[in-house]
Parts: structure tokens; sequence; C-alpha cells
């Protein structure tokens, strides 16, 4: 004889949103609420202050750059020179 199983009744649902799971995936209720709280305290800055803070930046860091490329090309041909 086979067993009947019991028929599984399904609530209707109502569309009641519990907790939405939108973009939550592998984040800790911790990191969430770091996340917002870093969005909350972040500052708002205009695409005129924002280039401003780009130009300060190469102007700051450009003549660095330019003297790591001076030196390591210097020493590609001394080393080039020597292995000759």
């Amino acid at each position: 004889m086979k067993k009947n199983k019991p028929k599984v009744v399904y609530k209707e649902d109502d569309g009641r949103t519990i907790y939405s799971m939108a973009g939550l995936e592998g984040k800790t209720p911790e990191e969430l609420e770091e996340r917002d709280r870093q969005r909350k305290n972040a500052v708002k800055v205009s695409r005129k202050e924002r280039r401003a803070m780009i130009a300060a930046a190469f102007q700051v860091y450009g003549p660095i750059l330019l003297i790591i490329l001076v030196a390591f090309s210097l020493a590609a041909v001394i080393v080039y020179l020597l292995l000759t």
C-alpha cells in the first residue's frame, strides 16, 4: 500500500517584505552598518573641486614619478653598457 503524503497548503502571498535582500549577498550586518555610516559621513565634492584635487595630486606626485622614471632609465642604460 502506498502512503499518501499530506498535501502542503501555502498561504497566499500578501506582498509584504520582511527584510529587503537586494544587494546583500555576502555581507554581514556589521559590514552593512559600516557602509551606511560611511555613506552618511561622505563628503560631497563638486566637479570643479574634484578636478582641482586631481590637478594638485599631479603637481605633487608628477615630479616624483618623473625622477623615478629617469633613475630607472639611467640604471637600465648603465646595465646595458656594462653587459655589452
